[in-house]
């Protein structure tokens, strides 16, 4: 009786049927076969049946014809097979990708995975016949299995063998795809390959901070330390070389076959999303992104425009969605530079959007203030009306309905309260100047309320019933109304000021020059007086402000800003005459209209007839120089609150600025430094200046105080502690930035007082960044602010320095001034050698002066001496580092974008003493380092660098093919080697690029770096050194030699450029290398390994002999090798080999004796005559030996035992 199929049993049979469907079509149908791949994903439970294996089949059938049929003729194989391979590849990605149930982690799972990773290595050892779908598919399901693999790992027990199997060969396949990497050619395989470099680079990296979603992806910090199998170091090397491979990958001209547009738009989305899953490396990636941006569009480029526009278009979106992330918040900065130079319509448009959704946000906010601010002030209004009812007994019967005497006076102070309310609020937060006008306009109204209202609001209480209410009453008047008065009499003095007749202003050109000069007059008069009334309306409100606890007022610290509304101890506010709760909107009106009224003036100062101002013969004594001493007073109280003032300050700025351009249309005299400084271009320049001294002020202000130490509690001891700040980003103050953009008019001098903030390391970022923002949005001032970031990019501060160099190297191909950049560069370098020259000077004469001295006497005092020497000496190092590095780093800096400029550094090389020559191969480091990334650009300097700089050229290969932390390319190999034989350099800059050396190029560079030796210190560095790199292997590449190939070459392979003894001083160096914790670099092994190689070959080096003998000296080794050596030479018949092995031999058998002696007696009587005739000494000892024997054994020797005889 057969059971029915079960519901996984039916889902097979259906795949099973799709699959032969699919298949038994000619050529496959590849619809159905993707049909079926997303129908195993909706049933994943058929991962763990008889598909698998139909799978794998599918992958393994390929391969094996390919394998069997060599001729080339298996196309039309290929058109069939291929589909059903490829399809087998997304199963069995699927397979080992998705997460198996409990029940089957243990038993299924680890077998899949197992043929999953056979089946990708038996591809990637048969790539060269495998189609490219195929391969392709497998290194895409490689590249999603890798992160889940580590996962898997990390989580099972340390001690299975079977996932330390699978992940030991998983990172097998790894390299060979990274190896890979560097050397395909095919654009479409290159895609595959860089999403495996991404998938490294991100899962080898930490996150940049604990709890940051890792989206489900593993990282660096979740891999154990001490894992038994899994090296963390060796991983994280992996992860910092896949981002440096990915960066090396973006296509120029050096790699033209990958000029394909999939490609690189595919390569730029990895960086990206790197940079988006990584934020640490987002800094150092765009800045190699957009060089390379910059590269690929100069000139001489082989990419088409239309391939150009793609890219272009590519990167501005991707680096605009990475910049709208709210965790790169960080790197905003960086982002928005990048952006900045790329350029685009998108980024454009997104920063419209942002500024019109930034503005609307604002007027909502501004909008629910005022409404919170109305309702809190009716709610403050309610409370003082029941405290007042309560305080009388009873309200008159009008009170419900607002009217009768307490009710009149409350609805006015409440509604003047909160209309004063709704003003202040809006013109502390410097709204628009359309506001900003109405509200002036509305204060001047209130100002001339006549004296009846102002009588009527000054009733703050109906008549009381009572003794009690009345002495309550009067209690809390007296201080009010005192104020009020106070404030009545000084209104009444502004407006008897101000109005002091009637006064019209008359069309100019109908005046006389008498009736001219006679309005001017009364003008001045009237602006004098009115600067006197503001001033000692200024200080009666100071004074106010500092005596108010008196009469129950708060201090107001800051005379032009707003206060808050006061009331009295009994709760009711106090109210001015002209009906508003403080006065801060009559002073802003009052110098508003002081400075339109000093405008005016200078307007009909001007004669219409010859455009000449009557301010031209203005002297100290004269009234417009009393005008100005009176008006400038003013101008103070702004400057002392500029940031709450600045949009009082701005307005009357441009109030000035209309009456010079009014009295100067073609702004002739704004720039003139004879100009009377009575007139309106000296007025608007002292204000502008003044107040831009009071915003540079404030910044650094801010700046200091966001940048200090916080207190904090001491828990240990109770006491308060300062903690330092955490590390960050410097917080920029925009108000100076501000002031720069709004202001109409800013002279280079003004621009040039930013420099104040650079003289300090705690606000230098506010400098530099403050000049560069201005120069990128004020063209003008860009002359002056590049003039600045020049002076200081010289300065002894680091800070200041590297950021006015970083911001002046911005310029230096992109604008017209970059001849400007050069020059100062170059003759700021000059001067730094000129320095560093004069402190060897100094130092030298320190350092003979005091050797000139008596000598010293003791041990003490002659250690004393050196210790004096030596530090003296280590002071000028520093001394010469610091003056070339203050000098000189803004020319490295300019290297960068103009390579031809190093040129000027080997020069002045050449020229230089010891000690500042050794300065600068300690300074080009870093400048090296920068360029890493195309190092072929550096070549051309390097191949016309003068006579005498050859150790500082040897520096730069070095650091651009060692200490870059990357292997050398094969261009800058290739071009190391070709300037070496045009200029018939020395073997050293051979020995910089080693360890990018072809087998056969190491090869035939051994004899001649060996036959550097001279048995001085140095040579042996050199050559040390050589054996190091050719010997390192690095992740995904193996060394160029193996230890034995080496040691083999160092007998086989020197030929004539070295003689036996540099031979034998180079082995000596091989045996005596270690490694950094002391262990001897090369093992005893790799010895023995490469003796038995080289005695084995037909040619056989003697110098071998040597080779066993310095083993067994400084290793304190057994005879046993060495014999065994001589008796596998005995066995080659040695002594057919040439006098200089019988040489060797012959020296060997006296070293080694008398454990040697024992294979004299199997030696030719002639031979045996030559190796005694070589070395005489062994004639006693041989004797000594045979004289033992019996009679017969010594017939062999007789003619020894006779000599020796004979001879004795």
């Amino acid at each position: 009786m057969s059971s029915h199929p079960t519901s996984k049993e039916t889902l097979l049979a259906e795949a099973n049927n799709l699959y032969t469907q699919a298949v038994h079509e000619v050529p496959p149908n590849r619809t159905t076969l993707d049909n079926l791949v997303n129908y195993l994903r909706r049933n994943p439970s058929l991962y763990y049946s008889s598909l698998f294996t139909t799978a794998y089949d599918a992958a393994q059938t390929i391969l094996g014809i390919l394998q069997d049929n060599d001729d080339g003729h298996v196309d039309d194989s290929l058109q069939i097979l291929t589909p059903p391979a490829v399809w087998g590849w997304a199963v069995m990605e699927d397979s080992v990708c998705y997460r198996p149930p409990v029940h089957l982690r243990q038993s299924e799972y680890p077998q899949l995975v197992d043929k999953f990773i056979n089946m990708a290595m038996l591809t990637l050892n048969n790539i060269d016949i495998t189609p490219g779908q195929v391969v392709r598919r497998a290194v895409q399901a490689l590249t999603r299995f890798w992160p889940i693999l580590v996962d898997v790992v990390i989580a099972e027990s340390p001690d299975n063998v079977v996932w330390k199997r699978h992940f030991e060969n998983m990172l097998t396949l790894a390299k060979r795809i990274v190896a890979l990497s560097r050397h395909s050619d095919d654009p479409s395989m290159q895609v595959h390959l860089t999403k495996f470099l991404e998938v490294e680079a991100i899962i080898f990296s930490p996150l940049l901070r604990p709890g940051l979603d890792s989206r489900g992806i593993v990282d660096l910090s979740k891999i154990p330390e001490s894992h038994p199998y899994i090296n963390k170091t060796e991983l994280g090397r992996r992860g910092e070389s896949a981002r440096v491979e990915l960066v090396h990958l973006l296509p120029n001209s050096d790699n033209l076959h990958l000029c394909n547009i999939s490609f690189i738009t595919g390569i730029v989305s990895s960086i990206i999303y790197l940079m988006n899953m990584r934020p640490q490396f987002c800094a150092q990636l765009l800045e190699k992104l957009t060089e390379w941006y910059a590269i690929i569009n100069s000139s001489g480029q082989t990419l088409t425009h239309s391939q150009l526009v793609i890219i272009g278009k590519t990167l501005r979106i991707m680096l605009l969605h990475l910049y709208t992330r709210k965790h790169m918040s960080g790197y905003a900065e960086e982002l928005e530079s990048t952006l900045d130079r790329i350029g685009g319509p998108d980024w454009a448009a997104w920063q419209e959007r942002q500024a019109r959704e930034k503005e609307r946000r604002e007027r909502q906010r501004i909008k629910d203030r005022e409404n919170l601010a109305r309702q809190q002030q009716q709610q403050q209004q309610q409370q003082q009306q029941q405290q007042q009812g309560n305080r009388q007994g009873r309200w008159p019967a009008g009170k419900e309905a607002g009217h009768g005497p307490g009710g009149q006076r409350s609805m006015s102070t409440t509604g003047s309260g909160a209309r004063q309310h709704k003003r202040i609020s809006r013109f502390a937060e410097d709204e628009d100047e359309e506001y900003q006008s109405r509200m002036l306009e509305e204060n001047a109204k209130r100002v001339k309320l006549d004296k009846a209202e102002d009588g009527a609001l000054v009733t703050a209480f109906p008549p009381a019933a009572g003794a009690n209410a009345l002495s309550l009453r009067q209690t809390a008047n007296t201080t009010s109304v005192a104020v009020n008065e106070n404030d009545k009499e000084m209104e009444a003095e502004v407006r008897k000021a101000i109005n002091t007749g009637p006064f019209e202003l008359q069309l100019t050109q109908q005046l006389s020059a008498e009736e001219r000069e006679l309005l001017i007059v009364d003008a001045m008069k009237r602006i004098i007086a009115s600067s006197k009334a503001i001033e000692k309306f200024i200080a009666s409100n100071r004074v106010h402000s500092q005596g108010g606890a008196s009469a129950g007022l708060a201090r107001n610290p800051d005379p032009l800003k707003p206060r808050a509304l006061e009331t009295t101890e009994l709760g009711a506010q106090p109210s001015l005459s002209n009906g508003l709760s403080t006065n801060a909107g009559v002073l802003e009106d009052s110098i508003l209209l002081l400075v339109r009224m000093i405008s005016n003036c200078y307007m009909m100062s001007l004669n219409p007839a010859s455009q000449v101002s009557s301010t031209e013969d203005a002297g100290p004594s004269s009234r417009w120089a009393e005008m100005h001493a009176c008006i400038d007073s003013v101008l103070e109280e702004i400057k002392l609150s500029i940031r709450s003032s600045y949009g009082l300050a701005i307005l009357l700025l441009y109030e000035i600025w209309l009456a010079v351009a009014g009295t100067d249309p073609h702004l002739e005299h704004i720039k003139s430094e004879t100009a009377n400084k009575y007139s309106i271009h000296a007025l608007y320049s002292r204000w502008c200046g003044q107040i831009f001294d009071a915003v540079i002020q404030c910044s650094i202000e801010a700046m200091q105080a966001h940048s200090q130490a916080q207190v904090v509690p001491d828990m240990a001891s109770g006491t308060a502690a300062a903690v330092p700040p955490v590390p960050s980003a410097p917080v920029i103050d925009r108000l100076a930035l501000d002031f720069i953009l709004d202001v109409p008019y800013l002279s280079d001098a003004h621009f040039q007082k930013l420099e104040h903030c650079l003289k300090s390391p705690a606000t230098a970022a506010l400098g530099f960044w403050t000049i560069e923002k201005a120069m990128d949005m004020r063209p003008p001032l860009f002359k002056a602010g590049i003039n600045s970031l020049l002076a200081f990019s010289v300065s002894y501060d680091r800070t200041t320095r590297i950021g006015c160099i970083r911001a002046a190297k911005k310029y230096f191909t992109t604008s017209s001034d970059s001849g400007l950049i050069e020059k100062f560069a170059q003759t700021s370098f000059k001067h730094g050698v000129q320095n560093a020259e004069a402190t060897t000077v100094k130092t030298k004469e320190a350092i003979t002066k005091i050797r000139s001295l008596e000598p010293a006497v003791g041990p003490e005092a002659v250690a004393q001496r050196e210790a004096d020497l030596a530090k003296l000496k280590l002071k000028g190092d520093t001394d010469i580092d610091m003056e070339l590095a203050t000098h000189g780093e803004i020319l490295l800096a300019l290297c960068t974008r103009k390579m031809d400029l190093l040129s000027v550094v080997f020069d002045a090389y050449v020229s230089s003493s010891v000690p500042v020559r050794l300065g600068f191969v300690r300074l080009i480091g870093p400048l090296v380092k920068s360029v890493s990334g195309t190092p072929t650009r550096i070549l051309p300097v390097l191949a016309k660098f003068p006579a005498g700089a050859e150790t500082l050229a040897i520096k730069v290969i070095k650091v651009l093919a060692v200490e870059s932390a990357a292997v050398p390319s094969k261009d800058l190999v290739q071009g190391i080697l070709q300037i070496q034989a045009e200029r018939n350099l020395d073997p050293r800059f051979v020995v910089a690029i080693s360890i990018g050396l072809k087998k056969a190029e190491a090869l035939e560079w051994i004899g001649k770096v060996t036959g550097l030796l001279d048995g001085q210190e140095q040579p042996k560095a050199i050559v040390r050194d050589f054996f190091l790199q050719l010997t390192t292997s690095f992740p995904g590449r193996p060394s160029v030699l193996s230890p034995t190939e080496l040691l083999v070459a160092l007998h086989n392979n020197l030929g004539t450029d070295a003689t036996d003894s540099q031979a034998i001083e180079a082995i000596s160096i091989y045996e005596s290398m270690v490694k950094e914790n002391g262990t001897r670099l090369f093992s005893s092994e790799v010895f023995n390994a490469a003796l038995n190689q080289l005695v084995s070959q037909e040619n056989i080096p003697p110098l071998m002999l040597r080779t066993a003998e310095i083993q067994y000296k400084k290793r304190n080794g057994s005879v046993g090798p060495i014999i065994s050596l001589l008796i596998k030479l005995k066995e080659k018949e040695f002594w057919k080999l040439g006098e200089p092995m019988v040489r060797e031999v012959a020296h060997t058998l006296l070293e080694f004796q008398p454990g040697t002696l024992s294979l004299v007696k199997s030696l030719p009587k002639l031979t045996l005559k030559k190796i005694v005739a070589f070395e005489p000494d062994l004639s006693q000892i041989i004797y000594k030996y045979v004289i033992k024997m019996s009679h017969k054994d010594q017939d062999h020797f007789r003619w020894l035992i006779k000599a020796v005889e004979k001879g004795a």
